[in-house]
């Protein structure tokens, strides 16, 4: 069995650009690198489509190349960014990302942009992202682009940014929409969802709030380093996945910024009120999860979070979780100690397409293989790359309402076996 290949670091860096309302990522490289990357953008970070057409476009208005050729390998290319650039007359800030191939050039990026009669800013990102995880080269592009457009203000001490919640992430604007509620019941103004659907003028003015917020640390860290250089923290409160650790995420908010959670409390408990009355309710059906077992297979920190809401809430154990490289010590050692408190230690390292289990949680194509197998019953789709293409309804997996959709596509998946 072969499963797909996961995005990297450079093609999150052009997602990250295009995640700015107002910002344009622009691709310096040949055209063959374009058509993925456009296409991705147009579904991911959705804004009114209208073709465009012109040497760097060819109908599609999203992510315009410079379509280098085999001639501009040898004398350089730097002039078509130059003239590229001249073409944005819709965004308020570009980042000029360099294809693997055409970063080994040695254009002079910064000289093209500075000809460019573009009135913007022009960010050029020095390296490429090429084969290192996503949330590196998301990370490294937010905080280029924090560090360009913020400078020091006066803090407003009920304004907080939240950090670390890529348009990568499967439901990534429901679950925005859901924190920005729980924010609000919490009297606090959101600065900016930063690298998640802000726009540029939100950007500048992030530099007011008195504290950010993470979702998934190893989205922002860097970006939390920039705001810190301003003298704004970052609190980390743990990824809200479940019912209870999205409490947790609300709870620690609400004593960095001396505000009472009970309101936006009260938001979750509901939620969560009728999905346990939706499992009472289905008697033999809202038990079948019970002891049975699940695998991971995610390009995130979400392994941990997963892995036990699945146990606590619903009695799953864990098969397979499989490892991660970039996790650092820290994590690794808080996941194999719950692991081990629960009995499945040999769980952490496995490959998920050698481990059966009754529900797996992996990337869509994996999900989709891993049932086509009869590696599992039923395959929780969790995000990209998937066959779902066109999204008219969000499907989130964090907050209450992501829980409520994995409870519904794994129940239901449960059932029609």
């Amino acid at each position: 069995m072969t499963f797909p290949i996961t995005m990297d670091g450079y093609l999150a860096s052009i997602m990250a650009a295009e995640s700015v309302v107002g910002c344009r990522a622009v691709l310096h490289g040949p055209g063959g690198c374009r058509t993925h990357t456009a296409l991705l953008s147009a579904r991911e970070a959705l804004r009114q489509y209208a073709p465009r057409e012109g040497p760097f476009y060819f109908g599609h208005p999203r992510v315009p190349c410079t379509y280098v050729d085999e001639e501009d390998y040898i004398n350089g290319a730097d002039y078509k960014v130059t003239e590229l650039l001249d073409t944005v007359d819709d965004a308020e800030m570009c980042v000029v990302v360099s294809t693997p191939g055409t970063s080994l050039i040695g254009d002079d990026l910064h000289g093209a942009a500075t000809r460019s009669t573009f009135p913007g800013i022009t960010i050029i990102l020095e390296e490429c992202h090429m084969s290192k995880p996503a949330h590196v080269g998301y990370d490294s592009t937010i905080a280029k682009m924090v560090s360009a457009v913020c400078r020091p203000m006066e803090r407003e001490t009920d304004v907080v940014n939240v950090l670390g919640l890529p348009i990568l992430l499967e439901g990534w604007e429901d679950t925005a929409d859901e924190l920005r509620a729980y924010l609000d019941a919490l009297s606090l103004e959101v600065g900016a969802f930063v690298g998640a659907g802000c726009a540029v003028d939100e950007l500048v003015s992030s530099a007011r709030a008195d504290v950010n917020v993470a979702v998934l640390p190893e989205f922002c860290a860097a970006t939390a380093e920039a705001y810190e250089r301003m003298g704004i923290p970052t609190i980390c409160p743990g990824a809200p996945l479940g019912f209870d650790a999205t409490s947790d995420w609300i709870l620690a908010v609400a004593e960095a910024t001396g505000k009472n959670p009970g309101k936006a409390l009260t938001m979750v408990e509901k939620i969560g009120k009728r999905a346990s009355n939706v499992l009472a309710s289905g008697l033999n059906a809202g038990i079948m999860a019970r002891g049975a077992t699940f695998s991971v297979k995610l390009e995130n920190s979400l392994a941990l979070p997963l892995s036990r809401w699945l146990y606590e809430y619903l009695a799953m154990f864990p098969v397979c979780i499989e490892s991660r490289e970039w996790w650092d010590p820290d994590y690794r050692r808080e996941l194999e100690n719950f692991l081990s408190s629960i009995g499945c230690d040999d769980a952490l390292g496995r490959e998920i397409c050698m481990t059966r289990a009754d529900a797996a949680f992996a990337d869509g194509h994996t999900a989709r293989l891993l049932e086509d197998e009869g590696m599992c019953s039923v395959g929780v789709d969790m995000g990209k790359p998937s066959p779902i293409r066109l999204r008219f309804r969000e499907r989130p997996i964090l907050g209450a309402k992501g829980a409520m959709r994995m409870l519904d596509d794994l129940f239901n998946g449960m059932a029609s076996q």
